[in-house]
């Protein structure tokens, strides 16, 4: 069922309240990761500066696996990062489009529009250089047809951010207890 043209339900206002809530915890667990990752690359520089000393007392192919995992953690926890940082912009945007848009004048504006609503969303997409022209276009496409699509799609991504942020923790512990163990 499609939202076009139709104004805006209840049922949408309490999902996007809702949703943007918990998505709005991304940009905390953005500014923890951060910390983390700073954690856990002073952990490696550490053990890389210290390596001729750590030799002698762990296997070198176990050093190899901690420094694996310590770097695949610091990797998980950048993309995490990122993800938040995305994340935190996107919800500031949706935010300042949706006061300027709710405003009268602008409603006043937009009954005076010539141009039909998916013409306008293929020329907000035009000056994007591909692939971003493709996936503006499309997000803008869906946007009118489903009034929840920014907000379905920032869900899936404090989704993945959160997963990103289980394997930075999970790696990171993975090696502090091997180096644990080989000692």
């Amino acid at each position: 069922m499609s939202d076009e043209g139709k104004p805006i339900q209840p049922e949408h206002a309490i999902k996007k309240v809702i949703w943007r809530g918990s998505v709005s915890v991304g940009s905390t667990l953005e500014t923890a990761t951060t910390w983390s990752i700073t954690g856990v690359a002073a952990i490696t520089a550490l053990l890389i500066s210290n390596l001729h000393s750590m030799l002698t007392v762990v296997a070198i192919g176990r050093v190899r696996i901690v420094v694996i995992l310590l770097t695949t953690s610091i990797l998980m926890g950048a993309v995490s990062k990122v993800i938040g940082m995305a994340l935190t912009a996107g919800l500031k945007t949706v935010r300042e489009l949706e006061d300027t848009f709710g405003t009268e004048q602008y409603q006043r504006l937009m009954g005076q529009a010539t141009i039909a609503p998916r013409q306008l969303v293929k020329e907000l997409a035009e000056p994007y250089v591909w692939p971003l022209s493709i996936l503006t276009r499309r997000s803008g496409e869906r946007g009118l047809t489903d009034y929840l699509s920014a907000d379905r799609s920032f869900v899936r991504l404090f989704c993945i951010q959160l997963y990103f942020n289980g394997l930075h923790g999970l790696c990171a512990v993975a090696a502090l207890l091997t180096l644990a163990f080989s000692l």
